[in-house]
C-alpha cells in the first residue's frame, strides 16, 4: 500500500512540473533589424539582428537543440529565456532541453550597448 502512494505521488509530481496546453504564453513584441543599410549604427559601427535558428526544428522531449542568434556587431551580449525548458549555455549559440511536450518560446535580447533588438520564436516539443 505504501509503495503505491509513493508511486502515485512521483507520478503526480512529474505531471505537475509541466506546462499544460491551455496555459497561455506570452510571446511579447519583437524588434528585428534587419540588413546592415537599414539598421543603427553607433562609435562600433552597425548592429543586426535577424533571426533566431533553432537545430532540429522540432524537438523530441528529453533531448536537446541547437539554439542561434543571427546577429552582426560588434561588442555583442546576448540574454536569452524561455518560457519553459531548461536553456544551456551563453553567447550567440546556446542548447535548449525539455521534459514536457508542448509549444513554448524562446526569447533573445540581443545588445552592442547602445541598441537592443528582441527576437522571441516558438519552440514545439513532442514525444
Amino acid at each position: 500500500m505504501r509503495k503505491s502512494v509513493c508511486l502515485l505521488f512521483a507520478f503526480y509530481l512529474m505531471l505537475s512540473g509541466c506546462k499544460k496546453s491551455d496555459d497561455v504564453i506570452p510571446t511579447g513584441t519583437s524588434v528585428n533589424y534587419s540588413n546592415l543599410s537599414s539598421s543603427p549604427t553607433n562609435a562600433g559601427g552597425a548592429f543586426s539582428f535577424t533571426k533566431i535558428i533553432v537545430k532540429p526544428g522540432t524537438i523530441i522531449k528529453g533531448t536537446s537543440a541547437q539554439v542561434v542568434a543571427v546577429a552582426t556587431g560588434n561588442n555583442l551580449t546576448y540574454t536569452w529565456s524561455t518560457s519553459h525548458g531548461e536553456l544551456f549555455g551563453s553567447g550567440s549559440a546556446i542548447y535548449y532541453s525539455d521534459s514536457c511536450v508542448g509549444t513554448y518560446t524562446i526569447t533573445c535580447v540581443v545588445s552592442d550597448g547602445t541598441h537592443t533588438a528582441t527576437i522571441t520564436v516558438p519552440i514545439t516539443i513532442t514525444n
